[in-house]
């Protein structure tokens, strides 16, 4: 069941606290996260605060990790795994790791985001968007992903570096919707369209649209609110792509609950936390994700999720697009 995802991905382990052994009292909880440490910490801090429970996490490439719980067996000290992607997830349903959970929470999940047999659970939703810079790009002239890849931006575009997770989820939900055909192509447009303006985040990529250095830049949409949080008068812009046809590329962050976890209990009542509304808050509020909850409302800066159209869920889901993803990254040359 291993993925080329996961042995092409180089290993980026540092945490929050390395769990190195798990306690044995059910006050305590061991994290694997491969979700990086700001967007980790705050849910684990109100989670503790609410809980009493003390967490370890280990926090670093969900597609390592994944490997790691595999090589480790029945010895992984983990009891919950958080990834950037429901993919990952899926990945490790498949080869046995995780186990169900049942519970009210639960339950008020819609059914799109809670894994076969209830074993892994979507937390938050990432788009796909495009930060541009103002008074240089007419937003109206980029209505689909695919326009990113016209000679037009030749030049002008920033992308991150293609090992990037959510460089990857994008492209495999690309080949989900749009066919490899126009994915190749694509790859191949903004590769040239790029050229040496390749990032290795997402931040970058919106500092240098608002100085100006590139004038658009393809990004998870909650990079561009955090800096208009931070500047309100920053010249840049947000367009969220194929709203007239496809729908926009979606990212589910989630979690799941392992087999082998051995403080069953905490991990149970960890996931419900996250799930309910005091945990998707910290999602929307802080991180400016949009939540799975319905009944929790996006960011006052977002706009309404109902309002943006978003690509079919099941896009994010398939392991094989990955893989495949992978390949015509590869192939085309991506850096």
């Amino acid at each position: 069941m291993e993925s080329k995802m996961l042995k092409w991905l180089p290993a980026m382990v540092f945490g929050l606290t390395v769990a190195v052994a798990a306690p044995s009292a059910e006050d305590q909880l061991v994290i694997y996260s491969g979700r990086g440490e700001r967007f980790t910490r705050p849910v684990v801090q109100a989670f503790e605060a609410r809980s009493g429970v003390k967490v370890q996490a280990l926090v670093g490439s969900p597609n390592q990790l994944l490997v790691r719980i595999q090589e480790e067996g029945t010895r992984t000290p983990a009891d919950v795994f958080i990834s950037t992607s429901v993919g990952v997830l899926e990945l490790a349903r498949e080869g046995n790791l995780l186990q169900a959970h049942f519970s009210p929470a639960v339950e008020r999940l819609p059914a799109a985001f809670r894994g076969p047999e209830n074993k892994w659970f979507g937390a938050s939703l990432r788009v796909r968007a495009v930060v541009y810079r103002k008074g240089r790009v007419d937003p109206s002239a980029i209505r689909s992903i695919l326009d990113l890849a016209k000679p037009e931006w030749q030049g002008k575009l920033g992308i991150t570096v293609s090992t990037n997770a959510s460089f990857i989820g994008g492209v495999a939900a690309m080949v989900a919707q749009h066919g490899e055909p126009a994915v190749r192509a694509f790859l191949k447009g903004i590769r040239r369209n790029a050229g040496v303006n390749v990032f290795p985040g997402h931040t970058p990529i919106v500092s240098a649209v608002a100085r100006g250095e590139v004038e658009l830049g393809l990004i998870n949409h909650y990079y561009f609110y955090r800096a208009i949080a931070k500047d309100a008068q920053a010249p840049i812009g947000i367009v969220f792509l194929d709203q007239n046809g496809a729908g926009a590329p979606v990212l589910i962050a989630g979690l799941a609950i392992l087999k082998e976890a051995k403080h069953l209990e905490a991990a149970r009542r960890f996931v419900d936390f996250v799930l309910s509304e005091a945990g998707q808050k910290v999602f929307a509020e802080v991180n400016y994700e949009f939540p799975t909850n319905p009944a929790v409302p996006a960011h006052a800066l977002l706009p309404p999720r109902a309002g943006i159209k978003l690509a079919p869920m099941a896009a994010t889901l398939d392991a094989g697009k990955i893989d495949r993803a992978i390949d015509l990254i590869k192939a085309a040359g991506m850096r």
